[in-house]
C-alpha cells in the first residue's frame, strides 16, 4: 500500500467517524487542504470537516475509480447524505433542507515523505446547491435578458 492511499484510506475512515480531531497530525506542516472557495491550513481542516458531518451526519463515501502517481494520487468518488444540520458555505449558512442528496467529488492528494502535502478536492457547488432546492442570487443572471428578435 503506497504513502498516499494509506493517508487517504485513514483521511477518510477518521472523517467518517467523526474522529476529525487528529486528522492534521496526517498533513506536513505547510500542507493545506482545498475546495472550491475553501482552502485551509492543517489546523484548521478539524473544524471544516465538523461543518460537512454536522450537516450530513448519515454520510457515506462510495470509491468510483482512482490513480495512482509517484507522488500521491486522484480518488473519484461519490457522497451521499441527508442534510439534517447546518452546513456553512463560501456563500452562506444553508439551514437543514432535509433532503438526501449525493454528489460527486474528485480528490487529488499530494504527499511528501509519508505526509500529506497537498489535498485538492473538487465538486460543482453549483449542482450541489440546485440538490438541496438553494438559489443562490446572481448566478443565473446571464439568462434575465429579453430574447433576441430576428424579425426584419
Amino acid at each position: 500500500m503506497s504513502h498516499a492511499e494509506r493517508l487517504a484510506g485513514q483521511q477518510y475512515a477518521m472523517v467518517l467517524r467523526r474522529d476529525v480531531a487528529r486528522l492534521p497530525d496526517l498533513y506536513a506542516d505547510d500542507a493545506f487542504y482545498s475546495m472550491p472557495g475553501v482552502t485551509v491550513r492543517p489546523i484548521e481542516l478539524p473544524a471544516l470537516m465538523r461543518t460537512w458531518t454536522g450537516a450530513f451526519p448519515d454520510l457515506r463515501v462510495e470509491l468510483t475509480g482512482r490513480v495512482e502517481t509517484a507522488g500521491g494520487m486522484a480518488l473519484e468518488q461519490r457522497l451521499t447524505g441527508t442534510h439534517t444540520g447546518v452546513l456553512h458555505t463560501p456563500l452562506g449558512t444553508i439551514a437543514p433542507t432535509g433532503r438526501t442528496l449525493s454528489w460527486d467529488v474528485v480528490d487529488v492528494v499530494r504527499v511528501r515523505r509519508g505526509k500529506i502535502a497537498a489535498w485538492r478536492s473538487y465538486f460543482d457547488w453549483g449542482q450541489f446547491y440546485l440538490a438541496l432546492g438553494v438559489r443562490v442570487s446572481g448566478l443565473s443572471r446571464g439568462l434575465a435578458h429579453e430574447p433576441l428578435s430576428l424579425a426584419a
